[in-house]
């Protein structure tokens, strides 16, 4: 038991030591930057509606004989969310949720109306097109399992869910070897489940009891300005990232695309927390 106890404690020892080693070119260079406060704007360019999909098409029964125009109303007709969200409610959460982050990130931030005097700026600035977005209501399949005796009891349940689809557009004002780049993200909330499977000791019989949260409008609207600073996060991700990349030793090879988490003040590999990058 000694021997083993000292093998995990080596193990991690080594991989603390690996994980630091790996990282620290990375996080220096990234926090060197964050700390040298450095002086960006940025021109955030909204939309003005959002594209709703009601993806539920089993709900509507047989379609045989309707236009695709027809078909869109009816499915917008029977969803439960998108026929009642309002689109300058879920806008406004979503724009004041990304300039509050930006700002809190150390962005100056200018919208349309200060455009004029965007274009004269000579510190390093971009420019931030929320190119489209759009919300997809589905359903999320939820599955739970226990074991009793010799079975294994399932339980599944369709949940509702909406997935918000997002599309921005990013270019550097000030350097003409900058190309636009375009970015995707998408992320989805659904009703949540708070379940288990109890057996009647008497009967043998099995039953599955829950509670179930459901999403409502208030909360699609939320999650609205939660994930629009979650991007103004990405956003800031790509300009650091750039920096290290002009700046990386040629003699090094980079493994890491970091990731900044303001709210903690912390740098780690982003993994999948980052913009998916769109070749045109």
């Amino acid at each position: 038991m000694k021997f083993k106890q000292n093998f995990i404690s080596i193990f991690f020892l080594l991989t603390s030591v690996w994980l630091l080693t790996s990282c620290y070119p990375e996080w220096k260079l990234s926090r060197a930057y964050i700390e040298s406060k450095p002086d960006i704007s940025i021109l955030l360019l909204p939309v003005n509606f959002v594209f709703k999909s009601n993806l539920k098409v089993i709900e509507i029964g047989d379609t045989t004989g309707l236009t695709p125009f027809e078909r869109d109303s009816l499915l917008m007709a029977k969803s439960i969310f998108l026929k009642d969200i309002s689109d300058s409610i879920f806008l406004t959460t979503f724009i004041n949720g990304m300039i509050e982050e930006f700002e809190a990130l150390g962005f100056k931030v200018y919208l349309e109306n200060l455009t004029d005097s965007f274009l004269f700026l000579q510190s390093p600035a971009y420019i931030f097109n929320i190119a489209q977005l759009q919300l997809e209501e589905h359903y999320s399949e939820f599955e739970d399992e226990a074991e009793y005796g010799d079975y294994v009891y399932h339980k599944k349940l369709d949940l509702n869910a909406i997935t918000y689809n997002s599309w921005f557009e990013m270019n550097e004002l000030n350097d003409p070897k900058s190309a636009r780049k375009l970015f995707f993200s998408s992320e989805t909330i659904t009703d949540q489940i708070t379940g288990y499977f109890t057996e009647n000791l008497i009967t043998g019989e099995v039953e599955y009891k829950y509670f179930e949260s459901e999403i409502d409008l208030d909360i699609i609207y939320h999650y609205a300005g939660v994930f629009a600073r979650r991007y103004a996060g990405y956003a800031f991700d790509y300009i650091l990232n750039e920096h290290l990349n002009e700046n990386w030793p040629p003699d090094k090879q980079r493994r890491f695309y970091m990731r900044y988490n303001r709210s903690n003040n912390t740098l780690d590999p982003a993994g999948d927390e980052r913009f998916i990058e769109i070749e045109e």
